[in-house]
């Protein structure tokens, strides 16, 4: 039972009136020497991030009463958690100086920095025993409540719990935000591989946190992809004859599907409208097919990794006409591609592994970098080209449904880690660590029940 209050929605704009300087080490744009050669003259490939004003917030520990004090604390890290992981807030400590109960001071937050003040409380609903959290939003520079609302709380043993609490996480980016999408409530899937190389899935929420372990039935799978309203979820398996098999799973009912096999099917993504698409060897080469049999490739070049745009209109993937793998953009409709990613013939130039925002304006590939592979973004007709990465070899990226965070693999000193990197900020942390873990999928939204 959610039961809202709106008291009075500013429009982010409005956060430079109080904002505070974000200290962010990769805040600063950096440029490396420009490359000679290249279409439409150099090109400079850099760490290329905003320098960005972040709105100071503080996240108030949770108020709860008799017997629920475990329940508080547990919400309380998980908000604290969540926001600070959107990279839309810099999150202050609340000083002893200041009193945490009872009407906010505003004056005296204001003084801090603050630009948002968050407090909940824990209540139990009436004529039952179940929790409610009742989560107030302060805008501190106009000294008002900007919004409240009660959310119901399962209980900290079930399996929804953490994501019924990253979804008021969301709630509260929503309000702050003027309505923008959050990243809490969503999961990360990725390919985890055992030291005898054979690998199963891992559903991972997006702050690193309860890990699920998928087994596939193959001693070999690739490629997960959520599909648009993330309750299935694809990938491929390798028998030990070396034939492919596209599988299609249900993550409510645990249900499966194979939806095609051959000797090599791959790198499966969804179109916009719940299709599948995939990698099709044929005749020594691959196409990109959709189920139901429509071809979106001939097969003449080697291609692999579709991603659509959001509207259907379009979609992007890998080929090498050249015998060197680069990304392309074409329309569903027919007609030439246009290829996005730098060729430099004789050069280790590699391109691959695109995936499409969500919000349409981008896509990130990752390219060979000095021999290295690294992340990268581009507009979709191929300017504005942006080097985000330059740790190890790092690829495989994957948009948030925000259409700011990536998720990518990297294989560096310390390892094969997941990462998760803010393109507007360059702030990154990592996911997992410690483990063989790679390709990951960022999932949409995930909704209640699942």
């Amino acid at each position: 039972m959610d039961r809202p209050r709106v008291v009075r929605r500013r429009h982010a704009a409005e956060w430079g009136r109080r904002a505070v300087a974000a200290g962010l080490a990769l805040a600063a744009a950096t440029a490396a020497a420009p490359l000679g050669g290249q279409e439409g003259g150099a090109l400079r490939l850099g760490l290329t991030y905003e320098a960005r004003y972040v709105p100071g917030m503080v996240v108030a520990p949770v108020s709860a009463g008799a017997g629920f004090d475990e329940l508080g604390a547990a919400v309380g890290e998980i908000l604290r958690t969540d926001l600070d992981y959107s990279d839309r807030f810099e999150i202050l400590a609340p000083p002893d100086t200041i009193t945490l109960s009872g009407t906010p001071n505003y004056a005296l937050w204001n003084q801090v920095g603050a630009v948002w003040l968050v407090t909940s409380e824990i209540s139990v609903a009436p004529g039952t025993q179940t929790p409610l959290l009742r989560v107030s939003l302060h805008d501190i520079v106009y000294g008002n409540l900007e919004n409240v609302q009660a959310f119901t709380l399962p209980p900290m043993d079930a399996a929804d719990f953490r994501m019924s609490v990253h979804r008021i996480s969301d709630r509260i980016v929503f309000w702050a935000t003027g309505g923008q999408q959050g990243i809490a409530a969503t999961r990360i899937a990725l390919r985890r591989r055992d030291g005898d190389g054979s690998s199963y899935l891992v559903l991972i929420d997006s702050d690193g946190r309860n890990p699920q372990r998928i087994d596939t039935g193959g001693r070999n799978v690739f490629s997960p992809a959520f599909s648009p309203d993330a309750t299935r979820i694809a990938y491929t398996i390798q028998d030990e004859t070396g034939y492919f098999s596209l599988v299609e799973m249900n993550l409510i009912t645990g249900s499966r599907r194979t939806v095609a096999s051959g000797r090599l099917i791959q790198t499966p993504t969804w179109t916009p409208d719940g299709r599948l698409a995939y990698a099709e060897g044929v005749g020594g080469t691959a196409r990109i097919m959709v189920e139901g049999g429509e071809q979106l490739t001939d097969g003449r070049v080697q291609s692999l990794n579709p991603s659509f745009s959001p509207d259907g209109e379009s979609f992007a993937y890998e080929a090498d006409p050249a015998n060197e793998q680069q990304v392309y953009v074409r329309r569903i409709s027919g007609g030439p591609a246009r290829r996005i990613s730098i060729y430099h013939p004789r050069e280790d130039t590699n391109a691959a592994g695109p995936d499409w925002s969500p919000n349409g304006d981008r896509i990130a590939y990752s390219a060979l970098s000095d021999r290295r592979w690294q992340i990268f973004t581009v507009n979709p007709d191929g300017t504005d080209r942006r080097m985000l990465t330059r740790r190890g070899e790092s690829e495989d990226p994957s948009w948030a449904p925000d259409g700011r965070h990536l998720v990518f693999s990297s294989i560096d000193a310390q390892g094969s880690t997941v990462w998760i990197l803010d393109v507007r900020t360059g702030r990154s942390r990592p996911l997992t660590a410690g483990r063989l873990d790679g390709l990951p999928d960022w999932s949409p939204p995930i909704p209640p029940g699942s």
